[in-house]
């Protein structure tokens, strides 16, 4: 059993904070003699979580503000690297889309050559047939060839 100075004097905290949080969170002392209150192991221990909690919170803003501007260059250094990742990754799909529609246009291209080509020789040939068919016939071989 511990007195609010003792618990005071223990976490290194002024024991006016610890008497103001046991009466704000209804504490109950576990024995009084004379006075003074004793708390049992159960009372320090919720005492000493409470504190700890804020006595690191304390800590971690009682950092320079070198530390801090430290902390966040690295925090934004790695967010750098992951990003130029994600950027060379990019890049490289870039790259294969490219190629693959450059090989798409090839082979389009190449598929209409070869329709050009076939279309010429289509009406290269239906232009073979009709000057063979601007010859005159004769007059019996109109009447006689139907």
């Amino acid at each position: 059993m511990k007195t609010i100075k003792q618990i005071a004097d223990e976490l290194g905290i002024d024991k006016q904070k610890v008497y103001r949080y046991i009466k704000k969170n209804h504490i109950n002392e576990a024995n009084q003699e004379q006075g003074v209150m004793y708390y049992d192991e159960a009372a320090q221990n919720i005492l000493k979580s409470h504190f700890d909690k804020n006595i690191t919170l304390e800590k971690s803003l009682a950092s320079t503000p070198v530390d801090v501007l430290l902390k966040h260059s690295e925090i934004l250094e790695k967010e750098l690297e992951i990003k130029n990742e994600q950027i060379k990754e990019l890049n490289a799909r870039l790259a294969e889309s490219n190629a693959a529609l450059l090989s798409a246009q090839q082979s389009a291209h190449a598929a209409q050559a070869l329709h050009a080509g076939t279309i010429q020789k289509q009406l290269t040939d239906d232009q073979t047939d009709f000057v063979q068919d601007d010859k005159p016939k004769s007059f019996f071989s109109r009447f006689f060839s139907r």
